[in-house]
């Protein structure tokens, strides 16, 4: 593992101070912060799924896996203030993007957002407490990817995501 990363917590922005890469297996992978001028490449992925994609409702902290051929996974970590709940969500990947390398790449993003939740901070340095990570995910997916015997639940529900734009 190479580099470091630390989090600011500024006017409820949380910033990426450096990039964190790592080698998993053959692959060296690097996972840095989402920034706006990436919305153009998600968007694509998005509307390669059928996904709308608004750039105003994406959370400012999001992650994206690298590769040596380029940025291949996106993930998105919205925080509930008072409430000890984040949230993950619009984790997709680049189109025809494999499994096997989702599986090599799901473990960096998943020990940046566990470090990320873990540093969080007010302006006082009052430490933030995250106790519950929630992911809206197909039933396969998470079968493939969340394990229980590393601390997940996958519900035995089917559920459907519904959304209403208030006017």
């Amino acid at each position: 593992m190479r580099g470091g990363y630390r989090w600011h917590f500024r006017r409820r922005n949380l910033t990426l101070i450096s990039n964190r890469d790592e080698l998993i297996g053959n692959h060296h992978m690097t996972i840095r912060a989402y920034t706006p001028e990436d919305f153009p490449l998600i968007e694509a992925w998005a509307k390669a799924r059928d996904m709308a994609m608004i750039p105003q409702l994406l959370s400012p902290n999001g992650f994206i896996v690298e590769d040596e051929s380029g940025p291949f996974a996106v993930c998105f970590v919205y925080l509930a203030f008072g409430c000890p709940i984040a949230s993950l969500d619009n984790l997709f990947t680049k189109p025809g993007t494999s499994f096997a390398k989702c599986r090599k790449g799901w473990p960096i993003l998943w020990r940046t957002i566990l470090s990320f939740l873990s540093n969080l901070r007010t302006c006082d340095d009052v430490p933030l407490s995250y106790k519950i990570v929630r992911l809206h995910t197909r039933k396969a997916l998470a079968k493939k990817f969340l394990s229980e015997a590393n601390g997940w639940y996958i519900s035995k529900h089917q559920s459907i995501q519904a959304t209403y734009a208030i006017p």
